[in-house]
């Protein structure tokens, strides 16, 4: 039997993602925020929006269960050992080190039939994942957008300079005004990096006068990062993130093939736990990551069994249909 979770994921606070750069790679305009194609204008222009990654539900749920089976067995008094974490949080173990014809075929069904976390989402080469899910994109095309803050300092609390010893004052001062002439330094080079960035992707050259400022920009950057001494992230500075904006509606699926009672245990405690804690991305601290939505349960002929609300740090709201 297949399953099948038509699902819609509402931003409550803005969704920050930032995706690791590929090796060799470089980071996009929107510092890695996932970007991708979706259609062309009518001048054959492609047109391209931000997603939630597939991989940012799925890891969620799949860490969910493996923790709550990680912490039974402590409770019993055998912990899991690392191997055993990695093949059921990760799905990565010795076999996926194996070629195929090394691979024991009995062994991994024994292992699939025994564990269901691994039995459902699968490890290595020789246990594959029965749950596929699909990217969340947005109704429309939306790119994510800059959101800029300033981690305070010191002396943004007023008696606190008051209550110092005076030669730390000094050195605060000192450090502060090298801070403040680094981050200047810095923010022109992120300017003259996205510049030379778009003109690349462009197939331009690159002016010499521009290609010199940004090594003479990255040059008082390190300048005055280094009179800041030891405490570099200490004071005032400058954050930014891109994000996708808060109130927007995220469309995705997830479908269980060959689908077990249990499959549907294991997704609905997952969804529980991110329903009591509704946070999804990076930024969290900066207000990010909140999020709503539902899961309509669908077997395979179409009918709806259940739907599953998650949202609001409170558990999942279930219905069952007969």
């Amino acid at each position: 039997m297949k399953i099948v979770i038509n699902a819609k994921i509402k931003t409550v606070g803005p969704l920050s993602i930032k995706m690791p750069k590929p090796e060799g790679g470089r980071e996009n305009e929107f510092d890695n925020f996932p970007v991708m194609t979706r259609g062309v204008d009518d001048q054959g222009n492609k047109q391209r929006t931000g997603y939630l990654p597939a991989t940012t539900l799925r890891g969620f749920l799949r860490r969910a269960v493996t923790l709550q089976r990680m912490k039974a067995a402590a409770d019993r008094g055998e912990p899991f050992k690392l191997a055993q974490i990695y093949s059921e949080m990760i799905g990565q173990d010795a076999e996926s080190e194996k070629q195929a014809g090394d691979i024991d075929l009995l062994a991994l069904r024994k292992a699939r039939e025994a564990n269901p976390v691994l039995d459902l989402f699968g490890s290595g080469l020789g246990i594959k994942s029965r749950l596929k899910v699909s990217h969340f994109v947005p109704g429309v095309n939306v790119v994510p957008e800059a959101f800029t803050g300033v981690r305070k300092d010191l002396d943004d609390t007023e008696e606190a300079l008051d209550l110092m010893d005076q030669g730390d004052m000094a050195l605060f001062l000192g450090r502060s005004e090298s801070n403040n002439k680094r981050s200047a330094a810095s923010a022109l080079v992120k300017q003259l990096e996205n510049e030379i960035r778009r003109l690349e992707k462009k197939g331009e050259l690159v002016p010499l006068d521009k290609a010199a400022a940004l090594e003479v920009a990255k040059s008082k950057e390190e300048k005055f990062k280094s009179e800041m001494g030891e405490m570099q992230n200490s004071t005032r500075t400058i954050v930014q993130h891109f994000a996708l904006p808060a109130g927007i509606e995220l469309s995705g699926r997830l479908v269980v093939e060959n689908a077990r009672e249990r499959d549907m245990n294991l997704i609905q405690y997952g969804l529980d736990e991110l329903s009591k804690k509704p946070v999804l991305g990076a930024q969290s601290a900066r207000g990010c990551g909140e999020i709503e939505g539902i899961f309509q349960v669908m077997d395979g002929a179409g009918r709806l069994l259940k739907t599953i609300g998650i949202g609001d740090y409170q558990p999942a709201q279930v219905t069952e249909f007969n």
